[in-house]
Parts: structure tokens; sequence; C-alpha cells
């Protein structure tokens, strides 16, 4: 009997020799999947927080952009509406001109009118004090196809003169008002040299 456990022993030997080899293969074979695993795991989560990273700073650049084009924007916004206020102011400086200055201006446009031909100067109600009965005397006495109307344009300085169906508007606020985009476009030159 003892060849036979002998051999029995020698037998379980092998195949428990051969066994822990497997096993020890396959546990090999496990750790080196395992490692390629975690290899694969840290690299697709290092890709995620550098997509993650891009994508944020991707996002704050944009938002970053946004902003300063809406600061920019509302500083413009603000700056066109201050010069526009200081545009609009301009008018009233204008009608504080004295009668004399105010009569010179008149007499100036009068020069483009065909004095052969009836014509008619209204004056707007905020400058309806700048021309005295000596003045309107003088200007019918030089033009005398002139008729100066008695109804003055309400809520206006300056003044109008009609020929023919043609209107020479020479009221301050609608003069200011025609040429607000210029100005407003020079007043930025300026500010900005």
């Amino acid at each position: 009997m003892g060849k036979i456990e002998t051999l029995q022993q020698s037998i379980l030997d092998k195949v428990q020799a051969t066994g822990e080899a497997k096993v020890q293969a396959l546990q090999s074979e496990l750790a080196d999947k395992l490692a390629q695993f975690k290899t694969r795991l840290n690299d697709q989560v290092n890709q995620q927080k550098d997509s993650f990273n891009r994508s944020q700073a991707r996002q704050f650049e944009i938002r970053q952009q946004s902003l300063t084009n809406e600061l920019r924007n509302d500083q413009l916004t603000h700056k066109q509406a201050l010069l526009k206020e200081m545009i609009q102011g301009v008018a009233p400086l204008v009608n504080q001109q004295d009668e004399e200055e105010f009569v010179k201006l008149i007499r100036h446009v009068l020069k483009d009118i065909n004095e052969s031909q009836s014509f008619k100067l209204t004056l707007g109600q905020k400058s309806s004090d700048k021309l005295g009965q000596e003045s309107r005397d003088a200007l019918l006495k030089d033009y005398p196809n002139m008729e100066i109307t008695e109804a003055n344009e309400a809520g206006k300085s300056g003044f109008m003169l009609s020929q023919a169906g043609i209107n020479l508007n020479y009221f301050f606020e609608d003069v200011i008002q025609e040429l607000t985009p210029q100005l407003l476009i020079e007043l930025e030159k300026l500010l900005q040299a």
C-alpha cells in the first residue's frame, strides 16, 4: 500500500501544483487585468476632468466676454444718453441770444429767399420776445414782401420762413434734432481724442 499511497500522494501533489500554478496564473492574469482596468479608469477620469475643466474655462470665457460686451453696451448707452441730453440743452442756450443777434440770424437766412415773391416769417413761441416792434418794422421795411405771422409755433424757439409751399425750418429744437446723429459722432470723436 505504501506505493499506492505514494503514487496517490504524488498525483495529488502534481494536481495540487498544477492547480496552484493555474490559480497563480489566473491570479496574475486577474491582477494584470485589474491594473489595466485601473489605468483605463484613471485615464478616463483624467480625460473627463480635463474635458470638464476645458468646458468650464470655455464657459467662463464666454460669460466674461458676454459681461464685457454688456458693460460696453451699457457704457455706450449711458454715454449717448448724456450726449443727447447735452445736445438737447443747446436749444435753450441758443435762444438766450439777444434781439440783435436773433435779427442778424434772420437777416442771414433771408439771403436765401427770393425777395420778389411774398414769404412769411413764423416765430417760435419761446423766441417771440426776441423780435421787438422796432426790429419788426425794420425787417418789414427792408423786405416789403414779408409777412410776420402773429401765430407763434408753440413750444419752439427760433423761426421758420415759408415761401411758395417751401418751409425753411430754423426752429432750434428741430435743427438740433436733425443734427443730433452727426453731433453724437463728432462729440464721440472728441471724447476719444
